[in-house]
């Protein structure tokens, strides 16, 4: 009977240490394939940052071979149809070492300065752009301007509808005027009467917002209260002028071109870019006649000057055909993985006509950082 139940306890003990070992093994094994999943994921998305990169470095290529007179592109202009825009075999889905890669190149001057000189022209555009995103309220218009200004000022002398560090730090998450100019978009949503929705829009539907963004602005019948987002149509990057090249209806709006002058400016540059400012306005100046009575825009918005030689000069600073600045968002996914990458980077020409020097001005992980 002793020997029976020692060999008992035996199987016993035998049985336990089985048990653990299974356990550990378990666990090892788990930690292993956890380790080996992790690594993986890594060297794939180191991988796919490279090739992200990459595609930033092709679109960098495309913009200094576009800065040629080589048709479509030229050294007098930059327009849409150009190659460092439009070119699906270098930007869109395009197989590389292993992976494949996506880049959109949009122009920065093509967008309203946010950082402008602060002059009774700028606040009228400023005005008119966010009239036109859908803000209609003229009261909170007026506020969100003259806050902008009054943000970048170097005073603390807050405007009739603007706010300085009286306003700011009476809040309950208390903070100062910055008093200099913007940094990023984001930025803006610190300044008062600035809402997220105003920004970056509230329209949910798909359909509905894509709708919306297939009309001009004098055409859209928005509902109280429903914004597209004036983000898309402001720059931190931009080096003060306006390229009509490239400028969205609602930029070109915020210029002060009436609905007729912004329809037939749309029509001319989709047949032949405009080769000089001088252009641009020529073309102004046949359809309305050397007398312009002053800005139209969409109601809710303030008018700018109504004194022709005012609103051509105006025109003649603010306008250009070239573009320096650009942002590039590339995205980048190795094969077999789900894993995508992406990275945005504003690029800087500061080269001539047809000798481009390009430069890196930011670099990030955050594509919203790159518009």
């Amino acid at each position: 009977m002793k020997r029976g139940g020692e060999r008992g306890l035996a199987l016993v003990v035998v049985l336990w240490i089985l048990a653990f070992l299974s356990v550990v093994f378990t666990a090892f094994t788990f930690s292993m394939r956890t380790e080996l999943a992790a690594a993986s994921n890594f060297r794939q998305e180191t991988e796919a940052y490279y090739l992200a990169e990459a595609g930033v470095y092709k679109a960098a290529a495309e913009i200094i071979n576009a800065d040629r007179n080589v048709p479509p592109d030229s050294t007098l202009y930059d327009a849409l149809d150009e190659r460092w825009h439009t070119n699906p075999a270098a930007y869109e889905n395009v197989a590389l070492g292993g992976g494949r890669y996506w880049v959109t190149v949009t122009d920065e001057e093509s967008k309203f300065p946010l950082n402008g000189q602060i002059t009774p022209q700028y606040d009228a555009m400023l005005r008119r752009l966010f009239s036109n995103s859908g803000v209609t309220d003229e009261k909170l218009v007026s506020t969100i301007v003259d806050s902008i200004q009054d943000w970048r000022d170097a005073d603390d002398l807050h405007r009739l509808n603007g706010a300085e560090d009286d306003y700011y730090l009476s809040l309950p998450v208390p903070y100062r005027a910055k008093n200099a100019d913007f940094e990023t978009i984001d930025e803006l949503l610190l300044v008062k009467g600035m809402t997220p929705e105003i920004l970056y829009g509230n329209v949910g539907n798909p359909q509905r917002r894509a709708a919306l963004e297939a009309q001009r602005p004098w055409e859209r019948e928005r509902q109280p209260g429903e914004y597209l987002g004036v983000a898309q149509h402001l720059s931190v990057h931009s080096l003060g002028r306006v390229n009509v090249n490239t400028a969205s209806p609602e930029v070109l709006m915020a210029l002060g071109l009436t609905a007729a002058e912004v329809g037939s400016v749309l029509d001319r540059r989709t047949a032949t870019p405009f080769k000089g400012v001088g252009e641009f306005t020529g073309l102004l100046t046949s359809i309305t006649g050397g007398g312009r009575q002053g800005f139209q825009v969409v109601p809710g918005g303030q008018p700018g000057a109504a004194n022709p030689q005012q609103i051509l000069a105006t025109l003649n600073e603010t306008a250009d055909v070239r573009s320096r600045s650009f942002a590039v968002r590339s995205a980048a996914r190795m094969a077999g993985s789900r894993l995508t990458v992406r990275v945005a980077a504003i690029l800087r020409n500061d080269g001539t006509p047809g000798r481009p020097k390009l430069s890196v001005r930011l670099w990030s992980l955050n594509p919203r950082q790159g518009v």
